[in-house]
């Protein structure tokens, strides 16, 4: 049944910056000819350029495993693009249900799942030989999912739906469904997931309630903890002592003890926070303002503020480097990637890459970043693409063209 939404003043702020994104286009009526439209385009700019074709029906290219691969979500193509890290060659591009908008990889990175939000399904998929390995029926709208920390289960959040889905991984099947809440109106949800180190606790901002969900893995009972005003991304201390939630609305970082599920604090950022991440010696926490293109890092302990850093416009995601040395943001609105030098808080390194930049992952060794570029739909039409980027110099060694939107991304090197 269609639901009908109303807006309330505090939606005003995430529609402003949603409309533009990949995850707003669920709904948006993308016809046959539209497709053929964009994949004209694709194919010639692609051959103008040089660049490899991707599968879309178009080629497929067969080579030998080396040294692992990227997985890319094409959410408008319905696909999942399989990339060979060392040459950014298309190995295949792979079918999967409606909208694919997130995906996570095994521990083992042999099998890859994906939450395809407009058909209500999980696609499992098989890292070697590039195959479906089964579909898994699940609520309404998945999104942000997860693997437990034994690697034995799924946990899915369901836009809109206030539920989340726990999957069997060795059956593919829903053991378990979690209520967070009420269905909320349109653009008040819960989207992310982390869970604590020693695996107990399954974290999910709640932006519908304002609260971060506790969701015991064993009992799968819910605590809840308050947060700001629509908490939008959490991240959890290696130590698992502290989580740290990202309130979009209220412009603000809430600290939360994880052993007593207290808030330890609220600090004001930037405008419109959203991406968060804590390094790997766990005194830092990186927070991404979208709106004033920013990055706010405090003190993991005494919550101070230790800067604020100038990126690139609307800075998506923030990740570090297995060091710590580096924390890299992408920037969606400037289609750049700025690279941050931890100690100095400073950005050394401003990379171009293609239209819409929103995620970033390492390989295995961290020799190479790869940038996804949702590219655009919109005159002037802009491929999707993924950027290769060389880590020693920070320069893009490739650019690879996939299909129509591409977004999430997981590297794997199956074992």
């Amino acid at each position: 049944m269609k639901r009908n939404y109303t807006d309330s003043p505090k939606t005003t702020k995430y529609r402003a910056l949603i409309g533009g994104l990949p995850e707003s286009q669920f709904g948006c009526r993308i016809t046959s000819g539209t497709l053929r439209y964009a994949a004209v385009f694709v194919i010639g700019i692609a051959l103008l350029a040089g660049l490899p074709l991707s599968s879309s029906g178009l080629t497929k290219t067969t080579s030998p495993q080396s040294s692992g691969r990227v997985f890319v979500c094409n959410t408008l193509s319905s696909s999942v693009s399989a990339v060979d890290a060392e040459s950014g060659a298309v190995l295949a591009t792979i079918p999967v249900g409606a909208r694919p908008i997130r995906i996570v990889a095994s521990q083992n990175g042999r099998k890859v799942y994906t939450s395809n939000y407009e058909s209500a399904s999980v696609s499992v998929i098989d890292t070697v030989n590039l195959v479906v390995t089964a579909t898994i029926p699940v609520a309404e709208n998945p999104q942000e999912s997860d693997i437990t920390i034994d690697g034995t289960r799924l946990f899915v959040v369901h836009h809109h739906q206030q539920v989340v889905s726990v999957i069997d991984l060795a059956t593919n099947t829903v053991i378990q469904v979690i209520s967070i809440g009420v269905p909320p109106a349109e653009g008040k949800t819960a989207t992310d997931i982390a869970f604590t180190p020693d695996g107990r606790y399954a974290l999910v901002p709640n932006y519908a309630k304002n609260v971060v969900n506790f969701i015991d893995t064993t009992t799968y009972a819910v605590t809840d903890v308050p947060t700001g005003d629509q908490p939008r991304r959490v991240a959890i201390m290696p130590n698992g002592r502290r989580a740290f939630v990202a309130n979009f609305v209220g412009d603000s970082v809430t600290a939360v003890n994880v052993r007593k599920k207290t808030v330890a604090g609220t600090v004001p950022t930037g405008d419109w926070a959203r991406g968060v991440a804590v390094n790997p010696q766990g005194n830092q926490v990186f927070v991404t303002n979208v709106a004033d293109g920013t990055v706010t890092v405090l003190d993991t302990q005494t919550l101070a503020v230790l800067g604020e850093i100038r990126v690139g416009n609307k800075p998506w995601q923030v990740i570090f480097n297995a060091d710590g040395s580096r924390a890299i943001t992408s920037n969606s609105g400037s289609d750049d990637v700025s690279v941050i030098d931890t100690t100095t808080l400073t950005v050394i390194k401003t990379i171009d890459c293609g239209n819409g930049s929103f995620f970033s992952v390492f390989n295995q060794d961290q020799t190479k970043l790869y940038v996804s570029n949702a590219g655009s739909l919109n005159p002037p039409f802009h491929p999707g693409s993924l950027s290769i980027i060389d880590t020693a110099t920070w320069t893009v060694i490739g650019t690879t063209t996939l299909e129509l939107q591409p977004f999430d991304e997981t590297f794997v090197n199956p074992l």
